[in-house]
């Protein structure tokens, strides 16, 4: 991200200061009119548009030293310079670009690590975890921040515009990746459209252009990733689980896994390096405010891109309440560092043929790297069907058997274990001509000589007797994602009870193996009458 733009307008000056301007401007444009305000020199000049462009950044660099900046203005069909005071810049602080840039490598070496350990299975973090993370995560994100925020700097420098080092955005766990970006401080207003354009431009291709191989070479990792049993659920930092996230997919990103096996479930933490490369380059292309799209679409479409912006931040607040809830943030930090991005110095000077092309593709690359829900927890949803009791014959020492079954389904987009609990809710009995419905401790002796048998979709049975049944986590039933095969299954039970009686409750649960916080269970009764 580059920031930048023209400051507060002070006072120009007293009259020997006023013919100094007045002798400097005049060397590049002929003037015909001085006008002096409270708080700038006004000139008339006249504009040869074959050199307009050369002219008058030789004048603003001329100027810059002195703590002057003009501006090319069009009034009444006149051409005006204004000179007034450049805005004063602090003194470059290189140590807090580097004790940023020291942070940031330690919390995305961090995130890194703690991607890693959920990648490979790991049980607790160790040394290796974060050599690997780094390696895999924390070097290929900075690598691509890096690139991008070079970009701009070397583009900026190459069209005389002072730039500072890249500010580096360190955050710790929980957020995911362990950095907000990076950016750089554009020191002095933009002197042209051209350079608005480049310097904006040049930091989202560097950075995509980046992404692209790592993404690549992720995925190729991707393919031999270790398989992991559903019981796996990853470590959980400040309640966000590590291994119980949805990934979204851009456009471009589904291209690029047209080149690999439709089989790439779990990404090693070097494509998701990529992924975030992609992303935030699509981020970052928004044509709002001071982003680097902002930037672009300033240069292309002048100052009607400020209605490009004012959508974008109503189009992130409803996607943002609707899909997201970080756009909704992210569109208040669009308001608050200024929607409307303010016009270079020379505002009248056009964009070649070549940079409209450029901006095409990065209007291409906006689209396919964006998507609505960059990350998610699976919700959790199941549903059952179904349910139904019948009454069998009793096996020998039995009073009483039902069979009971229903249907479920997972509704997830990610594969799920699931594991069952039963139990006896209610059991009324005969006592001579009267009903009596056990409670306390006569329903649980009664429930205690319960005979459970659970026959496993794939084939096998499960057999436990006592009041209820419990289906240990090692024994889960796998579903497949909604809409794959087996991604529903019929579970049955077998019930039996060595005492008799003439009506039960059955209750059952089933509950998904790493579970969110809200959703992943779901409950069922069973009534079962016997004669």
């Amino acid at each position: 991200m580059a920031a930048g733009g023209p400051g507060p307008l002070p006072s120009s000056g007293g009259p020997s200061e006023l013919d100094r301007l007045r002798s400097l401007v005049s060397r590049y444009f002929p003037v015909y009119e001085t006008r002096v305000g409270p708080q700038s020199v006004l000139l008339a000049v006249h504009t040869d548009p074959a050199t307009l462009e050369r002219q008058f950044d030789g004048l603003r660099r001329e100027l810059w030293p002195l703590a002057y900046v003009p501006l090319l203005r069009r009034q009444s069909g006149e051409e005006f310079i204004e000179v007034v005071h450049r805005p004063s810049t602090g003194p470059a602080r290189i140590w807090v670009n580097l004790l940023l840039l020291a942070g940031t490598i330690g919390t995305t070496t961090f995130a890194g690590s703690l991607i890693y350990l959920t990648y490979v299975g790991g049980a607790s973090l160790g040394w290796s975890d974060l050599g690997w993370g780094a390696l895999t995560f924390g070097l290929p994100v900075m690598t691509i921040l890096a690139l991008h925020e070079s970009a701009h700097y070397v583009v900026a420098r190459h069209h005389h515009v002072e730039a500072s080092l890249p500010y580096f955005i360190p955050i710790p766990p929980p957020f995911l990746f362990g950095t907000f970006g990076a950016f750089i401080s554009i020191r002095e207003p933009f002197p042209d459209k051209k350079a608005l354009f480049d310097i904006g431009a040049a930091g989202p291709l560097a950075g995509f252009a980046a992404s692209i191989p790592i993404a690549l070479a992720g995925m190729y990792v991707s393919l031999h990733a270790p398989v992991l049993p559903l019981t796996y659920c990853g470590p959980t930092i400040l309640g966000v689980s590590y291994g119980n996230l949805l990934v979204g997919t851009p456009a471009f990103w589904y291209a690029l896994s047209l080149f690999f096996p439709p089989s790439l479930v779990s990404l090693s933490p070097l494509a998701l390096a990529g992924w975030v490369g992609i992303l935030v380059t699509a981020i970052n292309l928004l044509p709002a405010g001071q982003l680097d799209g902002g930037h672009v679409f300033r240069a292309l479409f002048g100052d009607r891109s400020r209605y490009l912006s004012y959508a974008v931040v109503i189009v992130l607040l409803g996607i943002g309440l609707y899909f997201y809830y970080g756009w909704i943030i992210f569109a208040i930090l669009v308001l608050f560092l200024g929607a409307r991005h303010p016009p270079p110095l020379n505002d009248q000077s056009p964009l070649d043929a070549k940079r409209y092309v450029v901006g095409a593709f990065v209007a291409g690359v906006l689209l396919t790297g964006f998507v609505l829900t960059p990350l998610a927890s699976p919700p959790g949803d199941l549903a059952v069907s179904n349910a139904n009791s019948e009454v069998l014959a009793p096996p020998p020492g039995a009073a009483i058997a039902a069979n009971l079954s229903l249907s479920l389904a997972n509704l997830d987009p990610v594969a799920h274990g699931f594991v069952f609990e039963m139990s006896v809710a209610s059991a009324t009995v005969e006592r001579g001509n009267l009903s009596e419905n056990l409670t306390g401790a006569a329903l649980a002796n009664w429930s205690a000589n319960s005979t459970w048998t659970f026959y496993r979709p794939g084939g096998g049975t499960i057999v436990e007797t006592g009041p209820e049944f419990v289906l240990p986590s090692a024994d889960y039933v796998t579903l497949n994602a909604t809409g794959r095969a087996s991604s529903s299954a019929t579970i049955a039970f077998t019930f039996s009870n060595t005492g008799a009686a003439t009506r039960t409750v059955i209750d059952w649960q089933t509950t998904e193996v790493c579970a969110p916080s809200t959703g992943g269970t779901a409950s069922q009764q069973f009534t079962t009458t016997w004669p």
